[in-house]
């Protein structure tokens, strides 16, 4: 009976997870929409703060006590500053490509997801790997503003891609093993998908050059 109550409270902390994880995707179109308002010229300095705010979420542990209102706000800036990314792409890639990678990129998602939550039984070390390996991203991310060196773009947007997608795993197995809240996850998940259709279509557009 008590192994019945916690599958069922198991499965209500994933169902609230979701609606977090579709919740956030809603603050993120709300900035996208917002993004085609904004001059080219704040788009830099909008990338800086979320940099900024990322590195202070990570290494500043008092702004745990503000994770709530830092996951929105990260949620609608980098809504505002995909807006012209997704532009981009879409000229580049053609409507069609572009709809096909963003496809790939959720199929992705979900499969690498599926190994997580059904394949793999604990995945909690995988965390240790990821979290350095996230770090230098954002790292070479931010060398990236001032490199144009497109091999070495190339290398980032592989290294991410591998990063989120090993993410996905990490997040999906915690949720099988209820080593989560609904609110971080959900965000977690909007993160990881965001950024596997990122470097998706960054890394056709890479290619296609």
């Amino acid at each position: 009976m008590n192994y019945q109550n916690v599958s069922i409270s198991r499965s209500g902390q994933i169902r609230q997870a979701w609606l977090y994880f579709m919740y956030y995707w809603l603050i993120f179109a709300v900035g996208t929409f917002a993004g085609q308002f904004v001059p080219p010229a704040l788009r830099m300095s909008v990338s800086i703060l979320i940099m900024a705010i990322v590195l202070i979420s990570l290494f500043v542990k008092s702004s745990r006590k503000f994770s709530a209102l830092i996951a929105n706000v990260l949620a609608f800036l980098i809504g505002v500053v995909s807006y012209a990314s997704f532009m981009y792409f879409l000229n580049d890639l053609g409507t069609v490509a572009f709809y096909q990678n963003i496809g790939l990129a959720v199929a992705a998602f979900f499969m690498f997801g599926f190994l997580g939550y059904f394949v793999i039984g604990d995945a909690s070390s995988l965390g240790r790997l990821l979290f350095p390996a996230l770090i230098a991203l954002i790292f070479a991310s931010i060398l990236g503003f001032f490199i144009h060196i497109p091999m070495f773009h190339l290398v980032i947007t592989i290294f991410g891609l591998t990063i989120f997608l090993g993410y996905t795993i990490y997040d999906f197995n915690r949720m099988k093993r209820g080593a989560f809240s609904p609110r971080e996850m959900g965000f977690n998940l909007f993160m990881n998908l965001l950024n596997i259709i990122m470097d998706v279509l960054r890394l056709a557009s890479i290619l296609r050059d």
